[in-house]
């Protein structure tokens, strides 16, 4: 076996540009590539960092970058089709992908299981440890679950849903008053996809209790509709501030996903990658 360990890539799903590149622009030879654009992707590069393990990540927004700035790696702008992610992989001689993504990033993670499978690359999951939600927290398993009389009819609505299933909550405003909640770099998809601009949040996360609190007391909504994103996603603040304002708490459930491997411990995880790295089953 070489001394130089071979490559992984660490992708962080949130993108625009297709991969168009060779080896070249990744630059000098990397171990590890995270699939992610999120808090555990960070954590995951500080981790490989400190044990030494180069990595990549691949991001779809030049304002992911922001997640990586003081560390070490590399970082390539860009999102993947079945194709350029086969491509990307085998011109950069990955070896390992480590899949940090969001827990509703379904399409990047299926897209990673699949082409690793094809080329046999280890795939390794870490995923965002779930949150423990109070009994009178309304969770239901899917996105219907949700768009019904019962819950939008008549009521001030507020999504704390991101942007892309905001299509299904269009044709609910002649019904409800929808306000919606997405990142700056979101609000023109958002309005895009047919909420009106004055009813677009733009705001950076995460917030603390008080930012979330005097929020939810500025537009005084009877209906708090988001995802089970665990506590890095803000959720725990959300069940906090519902409670405290009496505000009906609506959360859908996590996709269910079947992961070749997967693990919510930051040490098992980079222990894995590096017994990949060696030629070790994770």
């Amino acid at each position: 076996m070489s001394n130089c360990l071979q490559p992984v890539i660490l992708i962080v799903s949130t993108g625009v540009k297709v991969w168009q590149h060779t080896m070249s622009s990744v630059g000098s030879p990397v171990e590890v590539a995270l699939i992610g654009g999120t808090s555990e992707s960070r954590s995951l590069a500080d981790a490989l960092s400190r044990q030494g393990i180069p990595w990549v990540a691949t991001v779809t927004t030049e304002g992911a970058r922001r997640l990586y700035q003081d560390l070490p790696g590399q970082v390539v702008v860009t999102r993947f089709s079945p194709p350029s992610l086969e491509q990307f992989l085998q011109e950069c001689r990955i070896r390992v992908v480590v899949d940090a993504s969001h827990p509703f990033a379904q399409q990047i993670s299926q897209l990673a299981i699949r082409v690793t499978a094809q080329l046999r690359i280890p795939y390794l999951r870490y995923e965002r440890p779930p949150l423990e939600l109070d009994p009178w927290v309304q969770v239901v398993p899917d996105w219907q679950g949700v768009l019904t009389e019962a819950v939008l009819a008549g009521r001030r609505v507020l999504l704390t849903v991101g942007v892309k299933v905001l299509p299904l909550f269009v044709p609910w405003q002649d019904r409800c008053q929808l306000w919606a909640r997405v990142l700056p770099e979101s609000v023109p998809q958002a309005v895009q996809a047919g909420i009106p601009a004055e009813r677009v949040i733009g705001m950076r996360l995460p917030l603390s209790f008080e930012q979330e609190l005097q929020l939810w007391q500025r537009f005084s909504p009877q209906v708090v509709i988001s995802k089970a994103s665990g506590e890095a996603g803000g959720l725990g603040i959300k069940q906090a501030v519902a409670k405290t304002l009496g505000i009906p708490l609506w959360v859908i459930r996590r996709p269910p996903l079947d992961y070749p491997w997967c693990s919510q411990d930051l040490t098992a995880v980079v222990q894995a990658c590096r017994r990949c790295l060696e030629g070790a089953e994770p």
